[in-house]
């Protein structure tokens, strides 16, 4: 279970005690709140002049989906950055393609890159051979269907 004791508490009007501030920037503030369940993580737009919160987006004990969240609303990173695991299963399918297909020549070096991008694919798609099989069951069924 994660441990907040060193950060201050969020002061905002209408919010329940206990939150504390995880990080502050720009207008957003990510936030966390102990719970008999774990913790749980939010992002917030300041709201009156610092001194109300709304737009919450809810993580419950989903810190890295919360960390994203704040770094995209904060303006930390640009959303146009950053792939979707739905992006990231089909550029990982492209680079096997590509690696492993007779479609064209691959330097040693394109080839070595290609399979950095398919490594690092793996580390940020923890369920990719799922969706990979997915894609390929749906692929199957469109072409039986247009075989009928």
């Amino acid at each position: 279970m994660r441990q907040m004791e060193t950060a201050p508490f969020l002061k905002a009007d209408g919010l329940e005690d206990g939150y504390k501030v995880l990080a502050d920037f720009n207008g957003t503030v990510l936030a966390g709140v102990q719970s008999k369940h774990g913790v749980h993580f939010v992002t917030w737009d300041w709201a009156y002049g610092h001194t109300g919160v709304c737009h919450g987006h809810y993580f419950m004990e989903n810190y890295a989906g919360a960390k994203q969240d704040f770094a995209i609303r904060s303006g930390l990173i640009q959303k146009e950055r950053l792939f979707t695991p739905e992006q990231m299963t089909e550029i990982y399918r492209c680079c096997a393609d590509s690696v492993d297909g007779d479609f064209f020549e691959l330097t040693g070096e394109q080839e070595k890159m290609i399979r950095s991008v398919q490594q690092q694919i793996e580390e940020c798609v923890p369920d990719l051979d799922e969706r990979i099989r997915q894609q390929e069951e749906a692929l199957e069924q469109v072409a039986q269907q247009q075989t009928m």
